[in-house]
């Protein structure tokens, strides 16, 4: 369980670099396509395709990270009144669910991917391969797997619901 603990750990931390480190580069991107579009009459476009498909990146592993902490939309006003061996099994239902869902979108994001690729198609203002960008959401889907299957262990297998969660509705 360590061991486990230690790679997701790894793992999040990963995450959270490739975050800062997009979110810088679009800010920074972004903030110069305005100042140049103020300045002079042309324009970055580029940037905006660019941009946006990086915003599925952040918005995925973002995702992923909240899953990691439970912080993902839930049920809360049932959750909350819920004692703690019932919080453990609807912990285990939404887990289901929800890994349910993660799997149907990498399957289809996969196959937009390989879809993509078989086709040749390009993006219209960088001419990178479209794939390029579709992969954000397959990879994303596959971290919020990695980290709704933590939130599971940690919660309903190990030691329990995670501090602050007991309410002494034992």
């Amino acid at each position: 369980m360590k061991l486990y603990k230690k790679i997701m750990s790894i793992i999040a931390g990963v995450e959270k670099i490739v975050i800062s480190a997009v979110l810088v580069f679009v800010t920074a991107i972004t903030f110069i396509n305005v100042v140049v579009r103020k300045l002079t009459t042309s324009q970055f476009a580029w940037t905006e395709e660019l941009v946006i498909n990086l915003f599925v990146l952040l918005i995925m592993l973002g995702c992923a990270l909240a899953a990691q902490e439970g912080s993902l939309i839930s049920l809360s006003l049932i959750y909350d009144r819920l004692r703690t061996g019932a919080k453990k099994v609807f912990i285990s239902i939404i887990s289901v669910f929800n890994l349910v869902f993660w799997c149907i979108l990498i399957k289809t994001g996969f196959d937009k991917v390989i879809n993509q690729m078989g086709t040749g198609k390009h993006t219209s203002s960088l001419n990178w391969p479209e794939w390029v960008f579709t992969i954000f959401l397959p990879i994303g889907t596959i971290f919020l797997v990695l980290h709704t299957i933590e939130f599971f262990v940690d919660n309903v297998i190990g030691d329990g619901l995670t501090a602050g969660e007991e309410d002494g509705n034992d």
